[in-house]
């Protein structure tokens, strides 16, 4: 067996008097690649802090048998100093700029950082979301060095595609426990859906008995209340003492079947309520006539040249988006992709949109409401739509129906991010404009994101690193190289 490099031991934290985690036995050995998943504020990235030792849990163990580096999220961002040892190989090929006085984009920002924690090789390594704002090309690059990466390998992330090429186990942090999954995040999916067959084939079991048995009391009831009447007639009439003890086993009979009955109650109060767990169905959104559009390309671009700075991004390109299609602007980082969709939503010089154009952009919310309304409440009032619709969304958004009677200045940071999500398909729209949507947002979110794409009956422009989500939700790709804009997925005319 492999070294072991961590263990934590009947580890439990908490913040005042919300429980964070509590796990019983997670360790990591040598040369392990681990997955962390899980909703946001699950505590995924508390569970890094713990293991770099940043922060100390109320009790148990959480032992480190080596030295790990930690790849942070949010971190300051520091300059390169004299004191900086940085592979120069990975800086080119990473394509950081030399020059780091001038100000960075932030997936150069990313690149920096990230050759600076590669370059000081140890042999543990944490990562919490490493590929945020990174390219496709980064992406792959870093995938290809962390192949070689010699020792145990612990990351958070929301991307998919960088799980499936790396890990070869899961953690899912779930309600503070930790459950630990063989393979990667497509393996780890299988194992999940097989896990909620067999739960559901369960539930459906127990659903049968429960209502075997509830027709049984109901017979035994019928029963005791039929020996009862056929009782009360007896003690009218007058009963020969031949015929007493008779009637007083009759009575014995009908207090046994009652007690039947109500062993019968028992054991249905055992099994419990149970519930199967459906797969989420598709939101059908309504259509308004006012939104409808007839122009076949409602978003063209004629002679387009784009500017940032001194540097010019497109040099006088044409291209049109048709009705209807979700269309994904891809490129490398600082290619001009975000720019282009600003420069659309503000009508820039040689854009040509249709007169019935209504813009829908989602803005990550990094905030907690402070309204008091409900979550249900504070939908209803932006939309048109019906509440069972807004309902469907936000059960996708993974809201039970108690929670969406909570009121918004409870919210966490992470169901904050979800309403937000939610309030974008609500509004009234033809076209959304989305501009890397899924930074910052857990997997599950992602998944419902791509299902509302899929279901939306507008145009969706969007930009996005992630592989998979391009992939599962654009049936369009164009490319921004060489200052054109490129169509590299899809017909033209439809």
């Amino acid at each position: 067996m492999e070294n072991l490099t961590l263990e934590i031991k009947n580890m439990a934290l908490s913040f005042g008097n919300k429980a964070i985690l509590s796990i019983e036995h997670a360790a990591a050995y040598q040369n392990e690649r681990i997955g962390i998943v899980g909703r946001n504020g699950q505590g995924k990235t508390t569970l890094l802090n713990l293991i770099a030792g940043s922060i100390e849990p109320d009790y148990g163990d959480v032992k480190q048998k080596v030295t790990f580096n930690y790849f942070k999220q949010i971190e300051e961002f520091r300059e390169v100093s004299a004191n900086d040892e940085l592979d120069a190989e990975m800086m080119s090929r990473m394509g950081v700029p030399q020059n780091t006085d001038q100000s960075l984009s932030g997936g150069e920002e990313t690149k920096l950082r990230l050759t600076r924690i590669l370059s000081n090789y140890q042999m543990g390594l944490l990562m919490d979301e490493p590929t945020t704002h990174l390219d496709e090309k980064s992406i792959q690059f870093l995938i290809d060095e962390l192949e070689y990466y010699y020792g145990t390998m612990i990351i958070v992330s929301h991307d998919r595609y960088f799980l499936d090429q790396l890990v070869s186990k899961i953690w899912e942090v779930d309600n503070g426990q930790l459950t630990e999954y063989t393979g990667n995040y497509s393996d780890y999916i299988e194992q999940k859906e097989q896990q909620k067959l067999e739960a559901n084939r369960e539930a459906e079991k127990i659903a049968k008995e429960k209502n075997r048995l509830e027709q049984a009391v109901e017979q035994k009831k019928k029963q005791a209340a039929k020996m009862n009447t056929v009782s009360a007639k007896n003690k009218k009439r007058n009963i020969k003492p031949d015929r007493l003890s008779s009637s007083k086993q009759k009575d014995t009979v009908q207090k046994a079947v009652q007690k039947s009955a109500k062993a019968l109650e028992s054991r249905i109060k055992q099994l419990g309520d149970v519930e199967l767990e459906g797969d989420l169905k598709p939101i059908s959104f309504p259509t308004s006539e006012e939104l409808e559009m007839h122009n076949r390309f409602p978003i063209r671009g004629e002679s387009v040249t784009l500017e940032a700075g001194d540097k010019r991004l497109l040099e006088k390109v044409d291209f049109q988006f048709p009705l209807g299609k979700r269309i994904a602007i891809t490129g490398d980082n600082g290619s001009g992709k975000s720019t282009l969709l600003k420069y659309i939503l503000n009508h820039g010089e040689g854009i040509i949109l249709s007169p019935k154009v209504v813009f829908q952009t989602y803005q990550q919310m990094d905030y907690k409401f402070s309204q008091e309304n409900s979550v249900l409440d504070y939908l209803l009032k932006q939309t048109e739509y019906p509440e069972n619709t807004v309902r469907a969304i936000l059960n996708n958004l993974g809201f039970t129906q108690t929670e969406i009677s909570k009121p918004l200045a409870a919210l966490s940071g992470g169901e904050a991010t979800r309403i937000a999500m939610a309030v974008l398909f609500v509004k009234p729209s033809n076209v959304l404009v989305l501009d890397e949507p899924t930074n910052f947002i857990d997997i599950q979110t992602i998944e419902a994101l791509e299902g509302f794409i899929q279901s939306y009956p507008g145009t969706v422009l969007f930009t996005s690193h992630d592989k998979y989500f391009t992939e599962k939700t654009a049936n369009q790709i164009w490319k921004i190289e060489n200052k054109k804009l490129v169509l590299k997925k899809g017909d033209l005319l439809y």
